[in-house]
């Protein structure tokens, strides 16, 4: 249950004497943390120093009124994704007044007739429904954030750190838009790694797992050859994926590619980590016909029947 003294509280009024009868009141009703303000520029200064629940504030001061305030506060909040509870205290008790006071974003509209124990109850009202607010928007970042992590780590492999399939797909349709949109091409290269004792090359299934240190270094030695901005992605267990933009058909190399698989000889000496030889096989398909946009998963199937072995 929201405490009294847990609620902090600024008090606004170009009259010293009334801040410190408002004062008064609220800390004989229990209300410890409260500061107050004789002006509404002093007040955002005391804003800016620790944000409070509750703003108890005039409704007509002088430079800076109680609903130009309340405006500055509402649009320092939506910047700050947080909710500030304002209470305006008015002599002037008028329907109109009380309408476009709700209508500027005021919480609560009280006449400073009203006795202190009303306004104390008014200001627990209005802290409460504020700390409730502040809670919600609080569940809504953590769960934003949470979101976000677990997205991340759906489209990345635990074993290599690379991006995964999901991560290619979002990838490769992002390269096909862009050449669309302003030309050139998109090639794409699936590397799949297997043991010399396993002669298989078209089906990943048959192909024995490859332990996590052998995949770190393939993976390494990928990321070494490739461009920052090239997309490298684990593919499936035993498949690395390679995709990349070039400005031009006519002058696309697929050579590039086959640096990526002599990198990986390279750095692994030619074997796993068990001391398996390692056989490499690579499929290679690029393009520059956009319209309409190729489909992924079409291209796959094609790379997939396509691999042809590297030869050492």
């Amino acid at each position: 249950m929201l405490r009294k003294e847990d609620l902090s509280i600024i008090i606004v009024d170009d009259l010293h004497f009334s801040c410190e009868v408002i004062k008064s009141g609220l800390k004989k009703a229990g209300y410890k943390d409260i500061r107050t303000a004789n002006s509404a520029n002093e007040a955002m200064l005391l804003i800016n120093k620790k944000r409070p629940d509750v703003i108890v504030a005039d409704f007509w001061m002088p430079e800076m009124n109680g609903l130009e305030m309340t405006d500055l506060i509402r649009r320092w909040d939506e910047n700050n994704n947080r909710y500030t509870g304002i209470i305006l205290l008015t002599a002037e008790d008028t329907t109109s007044s009380v309408v476009v006071a709700f209508d500027k974003g005021v919480d609560d509209f009280l006449s400073k007739s009203a006795n202190l124990y009303e306004l104390a109850a008014r200001v627990y009202g209005t802290g409460r429904t504020a700390r409730l607010q502040n809670e919600i928007r609080q569940k809504n970042r953590d769960l934003t954030n949470h979101y976000q992590n677990h997205n991340q780590l759906c489209l990345t492999d635990k074993d290599t750190g690379l991006a995964n399939r999901k991560q290619l797909e979002i990838s490769f349709s992002t390269m096909a838009e862009h050449c669309k949109a302003r030309g050139g091409g998109v090639g794409l290269c699936l590397i799949r790694v297997n043991t010399e004792d396993n002669q298989s090359l078209e089906d990943s299934s048959t192909i024995q797992n490859i332990r996590k240190g052998t995949l770190r270094t393939i993976s390494n030695s990928l990321k070494l050859v490739l461009r920052p901005m090239d997309q490298i992605v684990r593919y499936d267990e035993c498949t690395f994926a390679i995709s990349l933009l070039h400005d031009n058909q006519q002058k696309f190399n697929s050579e590039m590619f086959k640096r990526s698989t002599n990198s990986i000889l390279k750095h692994t000496n030619q074997f796993t980590d068990e001391g398996k030889k390692l056989r490499l096989s690579i499929s290679i398909w690029y393009s520059d016909e956009f319209d309409p946009l190729p489909d992924l998963s079409e291209v796959l199937v094609k790379a997939e029947a396509n691999f042809q072995s590297v030869e050492v």
